[in-house]
């Protein structure tokens, strides 16, 4: 077997994702990445929010898939760049472009976080007209009026 050009890492989810495979779409998806290491172009551009990566069919009916991403490789690599598996799984109901997408966002979580907490502060701070006003002491209960007499509503029937 020749030499391979790429070299590979993957998102630890990744793996669990190849472990969890059926035995036969398992063996693929590995003689898929393999080719791929080796040089293989066979895999198509994604658009959209998994722009920069790559799917891979992964068995003849194509209903399992894998997203990868060439990208450089760290100093320490004797390659320049590497095949980087991010998910692989079925794709029904596009679940593993959602399991790619959930596991290369990041930013998305810091967005919601940062959204969330804005609207926290807010809610703590304390309106500009308050400040021209004396701050109330503690609420206390409205003091009860004293109940009048009870008087029957209706006319006692003789």
């Amino acid at each position: 077997m020749s030499r391979a050009l790429f070299a590979f890492a993957a998102h630890p989810d990744a793996i669990a994702d190849l472990r969890q495979l059926p035995d036969e779409i398992r063996n693929l998806a590995l003689l898929e990445l393999q080719n791929l290491v080796h040089g293989s172009d066979d895999c198509l551009a994604l658009k959209g929010r998994l722009a920069g990566f790559h799917k891979v069919y992964v068995d003849p009916s194509v209903a399992y898939r894998m997203v990868i991403q060439f990208r450089p490789a760290p100093p320490t690599s004797t390659h320049k760049r590497e095949i980087y598996l991010v998910a692989a799984g079925s794709r029904k109901d596009y679940a593993v472009y959602r399991s790619a997408h959930l596991r290369t966002s990041p930013q998305q979580d810091v967005e919601t976080n940062s959204a969330t907490e804005a609207r926290v502060r807010a809610a703590r701070s304390r309106s500009s007209l308050a400040l021209d006003r004396p701050t109330a002491g503690p609420a206390s209960p409205p003091a009860a009026a004293p109940l009048p007499a009870a008087t029957p509503r209706k006319v006692p029937q003789r």
